[in-house]
């Protein structure tokens, strides 16, 4: 079948299972026939299982899944980086020989000697799979109008100096005291106009923007997590406030954790997860209470909305409301405890919940613009909208309307600056942590 297809001479080579069936001596027969074949100039592609084969001849690798490249590097980048699809010689002495890929590697390494072949450079074949289109693009990304320098430069520098002169002070006072609110709108207006300044034009396609038709139903865990979050939560915060007197706030913060982890635990408990699984969950909430430190000095301009958000679109809506909800619980220690942590708790993981399930449902875009414009609505409506009627809720025993509403309007600015802070982390963070989670989904085999 071979010879008839080659004395079309085709320039391109689509091969599918070429080795299946073929024994190992065959199979270096056939490699140098590729290998002449490329001399002369033949592009050669091909799709195969046999990963020994690829790992030995290929000049780039990469892995298909659900329609798409998720994976691509050369041969030895990628059949080490990788846990979940690499080579036998690799699973066996990847912790003595960590680039060791083929026997071949395995039996150089211990002092062996191997039969003489012909070895291709290891670079050869680097740029095969590199369009033009890709090349140009990257050469034209790495040059910004001077204007768009220059305003960089000037907001960066006035980022900078505004947040050092908010640190002088140990004590960060009240938003509206000692006149500050016009230093806070100076830095997050500079902030902004940063981002506006050094940000790119985004691709015109975006992988895995929306979820297919197909598998856009909720899954039953998805739905337990719903339950807990419409009632068990609400019901919770409920008895603290009326029975507790807000006086056991940990308690309550502990029984939310529980009721979070939950769905986790019933789905857990039948398929016997790894450990890596809940150490990614982990290192993303922590990365909310890190965040959450390192802006301690301005205001709910925090990315802890934004991490929320992202952890829910790359991992589902349960793993958003627990990131969301931890990450408050955690970070407190650092700001403070109180009355008020089980329902930062609560507003933050719905937040992390409803991204979740709307990327899900197929009506929520990863793309860069529209995660923005949801984190922003998102941390004005909900978070505002749970936060603000909590402190009336906690602080008075007859609450009426007018200090409802009282509540909304003070709380409106800050509000408004956690929106911008959340849109302004979207914008910077979304696409790099998105596409980082995807490899590590791949890399350690967390695929539905």
């Amino acid at each position: 079948a071979l010879a008839k297809v080659l004395l079309l001479e085709p320039r391109i080579l689509l091969l599918d299972e070429p080795t299946k069936g073929l024994d190992a001596e065959f199979k270096q027969t056939f490699a140098d026939i590729l290998d002449g074949l490329l001399k002369k100039g033949v592009t050669v592609v091909m799709v195969s299982h046999d990963v020994e084969f690829c790992a030995s001849h290929a000049h780039r690798c990469a892995m298909f899944f659900d329609g798409r490249i998720v994976a691509e590097d050369s041969p030895r980048s990628f059949f080490s980086g990788n846990s979940f699809y690499t080579t036998s010689a690799n699973r066996m002495a990847r912790h003595l020989i960590p680039g060791a890929v083929t026997s071949e590697d395995v039996i150089a390494a211990c002092g062996g000697c191997l039969p003489e072949r012909p070895e291709l450079p290891p670079d050869v074949g680097d740029d095969l799979f590199s369009p033009t289109e890709e090349k140009n693009a990257e050469n034209t990304e790495k040059k910004l109008p001077l204007w768009r320098r220059l305003l960089a430069w000037f907001s960066g520098a006035v980022t900078v100096v505004c947040v050092f002169v908010a640190l002088l002070e140990p004590d960060i006072p009240w938003l509206m005291g000692n006149n500050r609110m016009g230093l806070y709108i100076v830095i997050i207006a500079a902030a902004l106009l940063l981002a506006l300044a050094v940000s790119r034009k985004e691709d015109g396609t975006i992988e895995n923007a929306q979820v297919q038709k197909e598998k856009r139903r909720l899954s039953k865990r998805t739905v337990v997590a719903m339950l807990m979050i419409l009632v068990a939560i609400p019901f919770t915060i409920f008895i603290g406030i009326y029975y507790f007197g807000d006086r056991k706030y940990y308690f309550i913060a502990l029984l939310i954790v529980i009721e979070t982890t939950l769905p986790f635990i019933l789905i857990f408990e039948g398929r016997k997860p790894q450990a890596r699984e809940l150490i990614i969950i982990a290192v993303l909430c922590a990365l909310g209470v890190a965040g959450r430190a390192a802006f301690f000095m301005l205001p709910q301009f925090k990315p802890v909305a934004a991490i929320s958000i992202i952890s829910g679109v790359a991992f589902g809506g349960e793993t958003g409301f627990l990131v969301g909800s931890v990450t408050m619980l955690v970070s407190n220690i650092m700001i403070s405890q109180g009355p008020w942590t089980p329902w930062q708790m609560f507003a933050m993981g719905c937040i992390g919940f409803l991204a979740g399930v709307l990327f899900r449902k197929g009506l929520l875009l990863r793309s860069r613009l529209p995660l923005c414009i949801f984190g922003g609505l998102a941390a004005l409506i909900i978070y505002g909208g749970l936060i603000n009627p909590s402190y009336v809720l906690t602080y008075n025993d007859n609450p009426t309307w007018p200090m409802f509403l009282s509540a909304y309007l003070m709380g409106f600015p800050f509000d408004l600056i956690h929106a911008v802070a959340t849109f302004f982390f979207l914008w910077f963070m979304s696409k790099p942590m998105l596409e980082k989670l995807d490899r590590i989904k791949l890399k350690y085999g967390l695929i539905e």
